[in-house]
């Protein structure tokens, strides 16, 4: 099974539209495996709508706060 990693080091820097964009590219599964600030929507929604012919899988941790997960996770 070969895999892409997408990274960013900061918030807002594109990490969602390249995931999509190689996602519908590829006809690829997405999967973030965790999600935080699912209070303000998710990249779930938002590669859905980008990337229609990806298979988006849903992620195994979803935390409400929007902060680094680990911190998110802290709060929880």
């Amino acid at each position: 099974m070969r895999g892409v990693f997408v990274t960013g080091t900061d918030t807002d820097v594109g990490k969602t539209l390249v995931s999509a964009w190689l996602a519908q590219h590829w006809q690829a599964d997405y999967w973030k495996p965790i999600q935080t600030g699912a209070g303000l929507g998710t990249d779930f929604d938002a590669i859905a709508r980008l990337a229609p012919s990806a298979r988006v899988r849903p992620s195994a941790v979803v935390l409400s706060a929007p902060l680094s997960p680990h911190e998110a996770a802290r709060r929880e």
